[in-house]
């Protein structure tokens, strides 16, 4: 028999580990979490959060496909078709995963259960929506003991959203070089003293901190516990995070075809085509390059075929992700990458978490309004997009903008014109 072999970012918890057998995904459940899964299911908790869809379905296998020893049940979990990264989100898509991370915690304190950690790599955006993937993050409550994961919450969502809400939304990708939560220390250095003046701040960030870098109070008592303080917390971080809204922000690309073609036959006709090329691909999934506020990534969900849409503006993916959530568009997912300088892949070995290509695949890849900014803006040659373009999807619809266009005056107003191979 063919054993399972387990995903190389699936080795911190004991509980359990992530394998693929037959290329599929599942999840081993080891003996020394019996106790903690079996509450969850016979409490009731794991149905509740099932049927509201902030925990993902599994169905139980009761067979070992890994030959570990360990092994107490398999589980097989409703199929991902993509994995994203917090550090590819935008500042809404941090809010959602944060309150989600708190509706769960909440719902399980209730049923006699809570969350051991709260990392956003938890979580995964699955329909137009959050999605807690991690079914062995619950364990038993003791209403005596403090949450034991509210530090790792705090530095693994908090922190991100308050630099980005004081200073830019483009720090959320810091988490890339912090991948276990942003430390205090350094939180507290980069947030301005407006910040620190917020009565949550001081309660949540600065106290911590002051705390932690004074070793006296490492011998004191903690104090008693019960879970009606909890619940108290639990409201006050929703409430806090809740308020936290990302500053404005307009950059030369974010209104592109507002300021340009918005409304001219121009972006109709290109509709147009674009609707009738893809109805004749018959394509399954879709990938958006340089997708901007998603005009034709939402072109492309419209007629049915799932779409990831991709941009370096995180405000453009902001507000995507918005009018998605607004408008109940549940086939379209909007990530913040920049393509010339994609997420690489990191963690242990390089292998605990993949790089953006490896996992953007697709049927269709459409590259519209982009590769001016790619060979002018960022001195890619043709030939490099080509090979790129070619390994994500085997279709590829492309626009070829000329040096005609004012956009690409404004790519060329600070530097010589040393393109001469830019052409049809």
């Amino acid at each position: 028999m063919t054993v399972g072999k387990q995903h190389p970012a699936s080795y911190r918890d004991p509980a359990g580990f992530i394998f693929e057998y037959e290329d599929k995904f599942y999840r081993q459940v080891n003996r020394s979490y019996a106790v903690h899964y079996n509450l969850l299911k016979n409490s009731g908790l794991y149905n509740q959060l099932v049927k509201e869809n902030k925990l993902i379905a599994h169905t139980e296998i009761d067979q070992c496909l890994t030959e570990n020893n360990q092994w107490y049940k398999t589980l097989l979990p409703e199929q991902l078709s993509f994995i994203s990264y917090p550090y590819e989100w935008c500042f809404s898509q941090w809010k959602d995963a944060a309150l989600l991370t708190l509706s769960i915690l909440k719902i399980s304190v209730l049923h006699g259960m809570i969350l051991k950690d709260a990392t956003p790599f938890n979580i995964q955006f699955v329909n137009g929506s959050p999605l807690f993937i991690d079914t062995l993050s619950f364990e038993t409550y003791d209403p005596t003991k403090p949450w034991i994961a509210y530090h790792q919450f705090v530095e693994c969502f908090i922190a991100p959203l308050l630099l980005a809400r004081y200073q830019t939304p483009e720090l959320l990708r810091i988490f890339q070089v912090y991948p276990e939560g942003i430390p205090l220390s350094i939180l507290t250095k980069l947030l301005p003293l407006k910040a620190r003046l917020n009565l949550n701040v001081l309660l949540h960030i600065v106290f911590p901190a002051s705390v932690a870098d004074n070793r006296k109070t490492a011998t004191k008592m903690p104090a008693a516990f019960d879970r009606q303080k909890l619940l108290h917390i639990i409201d006050n971080l929703i409430s806090f995070i809740k308020s936290l809204k990302a500053p404005s922000v307009v950059t030369k690309w974010n209104n592109y075809y507002e300021e340009t073609v918005s409304g001219s036959e121009y972006v109709e006709e290109k509709k147009i085509i674009l609707k009738e090329w893809m109805n004749g691909l018959q394509v399954n999934s879709a990938i958006d390059l340089g997708t901007n506020t998603g005009t034709f990534a939402l072109l492309s969900s419209g007629t049915g075929i799932p779409t990831i849409a991709v941009d370096s503006d995180i405000d453009c993916i902001d507000r995507l992700y918005n009018s998605c959530k607004r408008d109940k568009i549940s086939n379209l997912l909007p990530l913040y990458v920049d393509i010339s300088n994609s997420t690489p892949a990191i963690g242990w070995d390089n292998e605990e978490r993949d790089a953006f290509y490896p996992r953007a695949k697709a049927d269709l890849c459409m590259a519209l309004a982009l590769i001016h900014h790619l060979a002018i803006g960022r001195n890619i040659g043709f030939m490099q997009m080509a090979k790129t373009f070619s390994q994500i999807a085997p279709w590829l619809i492309i626009e070829f903008i000329p040096k005609s266009d004012t956009k690409i005056a404004l790519l060329l107003q600070n530097r010589t014109d040393i393109f001469e191979n830019y052409n049809e």
